[in-house]
């Protein structure tokens, strides 16, 4: 693969969504990564549908593209190792919980000592200090403590429920693989690199656009862009719509543009806050108008047309999936032992378009590049790469059949 991130090379420490997601991010950009993974293996690889070889849609989503090795930490002798790795590394991502590395002796403060020009990123939920550090913290967990849940109720008047997403994750990933490639930037100028401390919570803060108005006493008045007041219409036919656009705020061109200019003197739709109070009409006037139409495209082109509005159909992941957009995007991948033409399992194929971005599809059992990494980088021979196997440092992930 080649990409902007080509010639970098990441040692990969983490598991299940927020690291190895941050490190697909880079190896999408070119970045080798090597995925350093327990004995009994990254949990998601465990996520059905289940495969013999360990390769589960699940995991290869956030893994593809990187290389597989399988060290025991607790051996003696397997820091060791990582030390020895890490000297031909630029980057090392972590998600232990804080402290960890550092009873091994490959915490940041010790890395950043021998190898100056590391980036060294840590992933936890609360931060490396301070004094909810060393609680534990999942997607759900970042959701409730960052303020999400509590805006998303006191907004909807529905109550706190989490979303399907795991957005505390991915999010908390972005965060990282931007903040990362920030510092490499560092690094090259300057030769120093430094500690990231990458926290959930405060990925989760900061990817709240309207937090700095809630602390400020809130929203005063309809506001026009909001997601929870853009309405879904659900068609008599089945088919669902959803505006993008708060009718309640724009209201001034929907009636001409229904072919409804009644609508205009109703006292229902007077001002904002006789719109708000009648939403479900107004919805349901929306919704009727609609139905008018056999085609979405037609739909939208009199929307857009007639007011400042556009309109989107609900798809499922298939469904967008065997879009010609996603054609045209090449917006999946299929991933497998042999890469691009890994078969079955398709993935997400890139964070953006341009500049040789994008994964090679490629994704494998666990400890299956072992040799290969330790042959290439370190200039092992199989004996000692056997000796390491039978020490029990590494391991892998047995053949199928």
């Amino acid at each position: 693969m080649s990409g902007p991130l080509s010639g970098i090379r990441v040692l990969d420490l983490t598991r299940v969504v927020a690291g190895p997601f941050a490190t697909r991010v880079l190896a999408d950009q070119g970045a080798e990564v090597i995925k350093v993974e327990p004995p009994d293996g990254d949990l998601s690889r465990t996520f059905p549908p289940l495969a013999d070889d360990g390769i589960t849609p699940y995991f290869a989503q956030q893994n593809a593209g990187k290389r597989f090795c399988s060290v025991d930490l607790t051996v003696a002798g397997a820091a060791d190792l990582l030390r020895e790795l890490l000297a031909h590394c630029d980057v090392l991502v972590e998600n232990f919980r804080p402290g960890v590395l550092d009873r091994y002796g490959l915490g940041p403060a010790a890395m950043l000592e021998r190898f100056p020009r590391l980036v060294y990123c840590s992933i936890t939920g609360f931060g490396q200090d301070g004094p909810w550090a060393d609680r534990r913290a999942y997607a759900p967990i970042g959701h409730l403590e960052s303020g999400l849940l509590h805006y998303d109720e006191a907004k909807t008047g529905r109550p706190a429920r989490q979303p399907a997403l795991v957005l505390g994750d991915v999010t908390t990933a972005l965060m990282a693989a931007g903040s990362i490639n920030a510092l490499l930037v560092q690094s090259a100028r300057t030769g120093q690199g430094g500690h990231l401390d990458v926290c959930m919570v405060e990925s989760m803060v900061y990817l709240q656009e309207w937090a700095s108005t809630e602390l400020a006493g809130g929203w005063q008045g309809t506001n026009a862009g909001a997601c929870d007041q853009t309405p879904i219409l659900r068609l008599p036919d089945g088919r669902v719509w959803g505006l993008g656009g708060n009718p309640v705020a724009w209201f001034d061109t929907l009636p001409e543009a229904m072919g409804r200019p009644e609508l205009h003197h109703d006292p229902r739709f007077a001002d904002p806050v006789t719109r708000e109070a009648n939403r479900v009409e107004l919805e349901a006037e929306l919704t009727a108008w609609a139905a008018t139409f056999d085609r979405f495209d037609d739909f939208r082109r009199e929307l857009e047309a007639r007011t400042p509005f556009t309109v989107a159909e609900m798809h499922s992941i298939h469904e967008l999936a065997a879009s010609d957009f996603a054609a045209h995007r090449q917006l999946f991948a299929s991933a497998g032992p042999d890469g691009g033409d890994g078969g079955g399992v398709r993935i997400p194929a890139r964070p953006a378009a341009g500049a040789g971005i994008g994964t090679s599809g490629r994704v494998a059992s666990r400890g299956a590049d072992n040799r290969a990494v330790l042959g290439e980088i370190l200039g092992y021979d199989d004996t000692r790469i056997d000796a390491l196997a039978a020490a029990g440092i590494l391991s892998a992930a047995t053949p199928p059949g």
